[in-house]
């Protein structure tokens, strides 16, 4: 339960699933993270089941042992759980196994591809996030079209992110990004492309935390741009803060779809983003400004284009534009009635299926 989309996406999907109809419950592999106290206030039943390693046999025996003992007529898993959920929700006799794929992993590595592509073989169905990662998925993991034939997008809770066309426009204008501090963000590449601006009266705030933050930490003093760049760490108001911002930037190198461009795009924030797996879905030149994946001069062109136009009609109306598309395809109660549909679909086709035996 890290700061993270996937972490987010399961959160606000547990909170907006009728209740009347289902009874959720999660397992987790670690009693730590940012989202972990919220998922106690859902009023849920949580178990953390520690693992000691990607393969481990004994997490796997753990899971098996408490799905024979709830009983659940549904598993979905994602992320870590797909490599034991599925496995371990097949041993234990679960009907409906289901997963979530949310990104394109450009770097994982040859043997949990393997593993994801033994256990896929389990999954009743494989949604995408995006067509980007299923695109993506239907390759890396030799899936047959029947399994992963539907998209459903990560939602946000837009009652959380409350649009507003009018950025604070003080001095010095505020540039933001989020997100973990990983290779696949791109921030580093943010940071060369920061330096060679030379922009005054404007500073950049990155929030987030991860393996990378004291590479780019070092990268910042180097360049001399700690007056200039602050490493923010963890945000508890992710609102709050993208209200702060007169820019957001996501130079991600891949993306499943980049939850957290669509919560500042909500909050009417002008959004730059990598032209990119799903974020090209919704960043385009009319919802905002993209540029080449990894390339450090269009994302500085980028970003003086977008800082040059801030309070141009031009930039209201791409706000505008990306927030009603926002609104039209990526509400969480939009999520969570597409995620009960199928539920109830593959549980109706799994039970009649056995009652007819």
């Amino acid at each position: 339960m890290a700061r993270g989309g996937a972490e987010r996406f399961l959160i606000d999907l547990i909170d907006n699933l009728n209740k009347d109809i289902f009874e959720p419950s999660v397992i987790i592999f670690k009693e730590k993270g940012a989202g972990y106290n919220e998922l106690q206030t859902l009023n849920i039943q949580i178990t953390v089941l520690e693992k000691k390693s990607t393969i481990d046999f004994h997490n796997i025996l753990n899971i098996i042992r408490q799905l024979k003992n709830d009983k659940p007529d549904i598993v979905h898993t994602q992320l870590g759980g797909d490599l034991r959920g599925r496995l371990a929700a097949k041993l234990a006799g679960v009907k409906v196994i289901i997963s979530t794929e949310q990104n394109t992993n450009f770097n994982e590595a040859i043997s949990r591809r393997l593993v994801k592509i033994f256990t896929s073989c389990l999954a009743d169905k494989i949604i995408a996030i995006s067509p980007a990662v299923a695109r993506d998925m239907k390759h890396r993991y030799l899936l047959p079209k029947h399994k992963c034939n539907q998209i459903i997008p990560n939602g946000i809770n837009l009652n959380k992110f409350i649009f507003s066309e009018t950025r604070p426009g003080k001095v010095p204008l505020i540039v933001g990004g989020v997100g973990r501090l990983t290779a696949q963000k791109g921030f580093d590449l943010l940071i060369e492309a920061w330096k060679r601006l030379k922009l005054d009266n404007i500073r950049l705030i990155i929030a987030g935390s991860g393996p990378d933050k004291d590479n780019l930490n070092r990268q910042i003093i180097k360049n001399n741009l700690t007056q200039q760049i602050q490493l923010s760490g963890d945000v508890a108001d992710m609102s709050d803060f993208y209200q702060h911002l007169d820019l957001f930037v996501m130079p991600s190198r891949w993306e499943g779809l980049g939850i957290a461009a669509l919560e500042a795009g909500a909050c009417g924030v002008p959004v730059v983003a990598s032209a990119v797996g799903g974020l090209s879905d919704f960043i385009t030149e009319e919802t905002g400004w993209t540029f080449k994946v990894g390339d450090i001069d269009s994302l500085k062109y980028a970003i003086t284009d977008a800082i040059t136009a801030i309070k141009s009609n031009k930039t209201n109306s791409k706000q505008i534009k990306l927030r009603s598309l926002i609104v039209e395809k990526f509400s969480i109660q939009q999520v969570a009635l597409a995620y009960e549909k199928l539920y109830l679909e593959l549980f109706k086709e799994k039970y009649e299926d056995s009652s007819s035996k």
